[in-house]
């Protein structure tokens, strides 16, 4: 069967640097399957920028956003929930 677009969400926070902030993603944050490259269930890329858009002025339009959107975090498994089948 072929991957499809799934979306997720953080059962919990999930803290991690990159691309030079300390950036908190809240539990309740939207993850997807979706890769450069197609869908793969191995990823859980953080897709819901609304908590960061509220603390960072310009971010729609900043290098921030530019690399969550075209390089993304991809949160660890166990800080969200499961795919649906």
């Amino acid at each position: 069967m072929k991957n499809t677009f799934k979306t997720a969400r953080l059962v919990k926070p999930y803290e991690v640097k990159a691309f030079g902030y300390d950036l908190h993603i809240p539990a309740g944050s939207v993850v997807s399957n979706r890769t450069a490259c197609g869908y793969d269930d191995n990823y859980r890329f953080w897709m819901d920028f609304r908590a960061i858009t509220a603390l960072v002025t310009g971010f729609q339009n900043s290098i921030l956003h530019h690399d969550l959107t075209h390089y993304g975090i991809n949160v660890p498994a166990e800080y969200c929930e499961p795919y649906p089948a």
